[in-house]
Formats: C-alpha cells, structure tokens, sequence
C-alpha cells in the first residue's frame, strides 16, 4: 500500500531530519506488520546524509521516543560474521496521520519534507489545515524561530504551503492524506448555514453534490471554508445560492455528465 500511519503525538519533538529518516524507516517497513529489514546504507541513500552514523543516532533517537524497537541479530556467512538489525514501528490504532510514501520521489529538500510532515501532525483533525500562528507553531514542534521562518519561506515559495487568514494549509492532499469519508456532509453543511446566517445572509438549500464539492475542496474543514468566507463581503439579506458561493470562492462546482459507453460488441 502506498502509505504509511503516524502517531501524531510521539513524533512531536523531532527534528526535521529526524522527522524523515523516520519516514524513510516506515516507507521501507512491511505494510501490515511495520517491521523493516532495511539497511543503514539504503537509509543513507533514502535521506542523502552520507554517514551512516547519523542515521545510527537518530534511531536511537527514534527508539527512545517510543517509535522503534530494534533487534539485532548475528549471522555466519561466506564472509564471516556480520550483524543484520529488525526494525519493529509502533503501529498506531488511533491519533494518526495518513502520508504518501510517495513523498520519497518528491523533488524537494529533504528537510523540507521532514518539516512538512511535522506540520501535518499539527494540522486540525482530519484537514490539512494549521490553525497556529508562528509563535504557536515554533512552541509546538520546538523548532527555533528563525529555523521556522526559514522553512515556512520555503514551503512558501515552492508552494508545498499556503498561507491563510489565521494559519497555513498543506497544499498536497494526495501526500498528505485527508480522510474525505469521515467528514459529515450534514455537519459541514450545518456549520455554513450557521455562518451565514449569523451574518444576515441566507444560505442556500442542501444539495447533495455541491457540498460534497466544497468539502472536497476544503479538505473536510467547515472552519476554513468559514474563514474564505470572512474575506468576502456578501451583502446583508443576500439569498445564497450554490453557484453564487461558488463563483465567489472561486470554485468549481460543476457536475460533469459521465460518458457514455460504446455498445458492446458481439
């Protein structure tokens, strides 16, 4: 399967580089079991630092966090004797966050994607969402402010992040994985319609489709659709209506025919 499961809380207090070479041990650890073979080699490979004694350090680092078990275990081959090492991943059953191991081939630092896993166990419960000033978000992940202002400028710049009103959102969401299915469109739907009216404008009848576009679109997040809102100025007394939201928020909404199919034949 093409991603892997993090404990939300245990991660917290890793370095960026820390923070990848632990994904790096996941990508490479067997889906069901979390247990990996893997090599110091292949991982120096994976994370591009050179000596595996750094490698070496983080595991343990990542060990007494409670993240990974290592066996050791010795062997006699044709060579001698060597060692080989087991990694057992804790598993977690709930507090997790849902990444790509395709975030291995991205063509971005390899800090950079350690720092943006951190964020992502920071992000609002099942969005892709961080409601945190930078202040907050330092304290948080307990990375030095100007090390954050100069991972923040970066994701920035290479659009892996974009700023909002009261925090920033991770723009990938098929790395960084948001469980649509989880979201209730009646609640979702229900947070709008309170917004709206509690700025004297009505909100538009429940339709099926469109909700489920904005929800899309706003990685199952109420508050950040509610906070795009802010922005606009919608006339008290205004009758809401989909495609006016739509048009407003700058999205699409459109529901495309499905093509049909050519007759079989026989």
């Amino acid at each position: 399967m093409g991603f892997r499961l993090i404990p939300t809380s245990n991660i917290l207090g890793l370095k960026a580089n820390e923070a990848y070479t632990y994904f790096c041990l996941l990508a490479k650890s067997d889906f069901n079991t979390y247990i990996s073979h893997v090599k110091l080699n292949t991982l120096s490979e994976l994370t591009d630092i050179k000596e595996t004694k750094y490698i070496s350090d983080h595991i343990k680092t990542l060990i007494n966090k409670g993240l990974v078990i290592k066996d050791k275990q010795q062997h006699i081959g044709n060579k001698g004797v060597f060692d080989t090492c087991t990694y057992h991943l804790y598993k977690p059953s709930m507090d997790w966050i849902r990444i790509d191991t395709d975030l291995l081939q991205e063509n971005i630092p390899n800090k950079l994607k350690g720092f943006l896993i951190l964020l992502k166990c920071i992000c609002l419960n099942n969005t892709n969402y961080i409601g945190y000033n930078k202040t907050e978000i330092s304290k948080l992940l307990h990375i030095s402010r100007p090390t954050l202002n100069t991972y923040l400028a970066s994701c920035l710049e290479l659009k892996l992040i974009r700023q909002e009103q009261n925090g920033y959102t991770l723009t990938n969401t098929h790395l960084f994985k948001v469980d649509i299915r989880k979201t209730n469109d009646n609640s979702f739907y229900t947070s709008i319609c309170e917004y709206l009216q509690q700025q004297n404008v009505i909100p538009p009848i429940y339709s099926k489709t469109p909700v489920w576009k904005m929800i899309y679109h706003f990685s199952g997040c109420s508050q950040y659709m509610i906070a795009a809102l802010k922005k606009k100025k919608i006339p008290k007394g205004t009758n809401c209506t989909w495609a006016y939201l739509a048009k407003i928020l700058n999205i699409d909404i459109t529901e495309r025919p499905r093509p049909n199919c050519p007759p079989m034949m026989l």
